[in-house]
This record gives structure tokens, sequence and C-alpha cells, in this order.
């Protein structure tokens, strides 16, 4: 298996993983697409890919002694505009935890590591549509911008995928008014 870096977790039986997402096979293609199905059971979109809107470019994978994945969070790489300018955010999607592990820190331990390769790699925000109260103990606040997408392909930003929300990675701070998302949600 092909691993960029590995971190021990609070249970030092499982290992944290950043993998591009080309570089998954495909058993460890079906084992996300269970995961995910099993986290997000109203999208029946992952019974047949492992990704809703788009591919990300990256995923962090925390994995269990028997290689099987145990939790999961997702990076696109993007670039919205805004009326300040293009801005190159890392978009935070499908983050999930097994019910066996949830309320084990897993999707913390996620984001401080998607995070720490994002802020080492130049983006300037991490974006996501979540929950406050999920996401807020992880840096993230909500926005207030509007959020359009002028790629006709793309779909409308749904009120279902949650509240917009960023974390800051650099010391520049978030822009008013109008963010082009430049393509699907994510």
């Amino acid at each position: 298996m092909f691993e960029i870096s590995v971190e021990a977790v609070a249970d030092d039986r499982l290992k944290l993983i950043h993998r591009p997402d080309v570089s998954l096979s495909e058993e460890e293609d079906q084992r996300l697409r269970r995961l995910l199905f099993g986290c997000f059971p109203h999208e029946p979109t992952f019974l047949s890919r492992r990704f809703l809107r788009q591919c990300p470019a990256h995923r962090w994978l925390v994995l269990d002694p028997a290689g099987g994945t145990v939790a999961h969070l997702a990076v696109h790489e993007k670039w919205i505009g805004t009326e300040r300018g293009d801005l190159k955010i890392g978009g935070v999607a499908e983050v999930c935890v097994t019910a066996a592990y949830r309320r084990h820190r897993q999707a913390a331990r996620l984001m401080r590591a998607a995070h720490d390769w994002m802020r080492g790699n130049g983006f300037e925000f991490a974006m996501l549509f979540g929950q406050p109260g999920i996401y807020q103990s992880s840096g993230y606040a909500l926005i207030e911008n509007e959020i359009v997408s002028t790629n006709s392909l793309a779909r409308h930003w749904n009120p279902f995928c949650g509240k917009p929300m960023i974390h800051r990675l650099s010391d520049k701070p978030w822009p008013e008014g109008r963010i082009d998302l430049r393509g699907p949600t994510f």
C-alpha cells in the first residue's frame, strides 16, 4: 500500500494515513464506499462511487489493525473566486467515522492532519459545509458570504450540505462579498 504519511492515533492499534485519491486500489475503493454509505445511508451514490459530487484529490483514512477503514476525510484542492481575487482553499468533505469509533476523537485527528498538510501546501483556508455544533471544536467558523457557482454543469449549493464554514490556515482575513465555488460543492 502506498502511504505518504503515518501518524499514531489515540488507539495505538490504529493508524492515520494520507493518500492521493488516484492511488487507491479497487479493494480500498470498495472498503471506502462501504464506509461512506454506512455513514451516509441517505446517499445511494456511495454504492457506486467513492465521492458525492466530484472526486477529491486527497484522502485521510484511519485504519484498524486488519486494514479496515474506520474513519475518513476528503480534501478538494480548489481555487475560488472572491471580490479580492482568487483564493486557494481546501474543500473538506465526507468526514465520517464508524459507529464503533465515534466519540474517540478520530474526526478531530483527521482534521488536524488535513489542516497541517493544507497549511504546509499553501492553502489559505479550509472550507466545508456542515453543522456548526460539530465543526466549531476543530476551529471552523460560520461565514455569511453569498455562495454561488458560475460553472453551468455544477449543482447549486444545497442547504442539505450544511452551513458554509471556514478554518483559517494563514494570517490572511476571509474575504467579504460573494464567493464563487467554480464548480460543485464538496
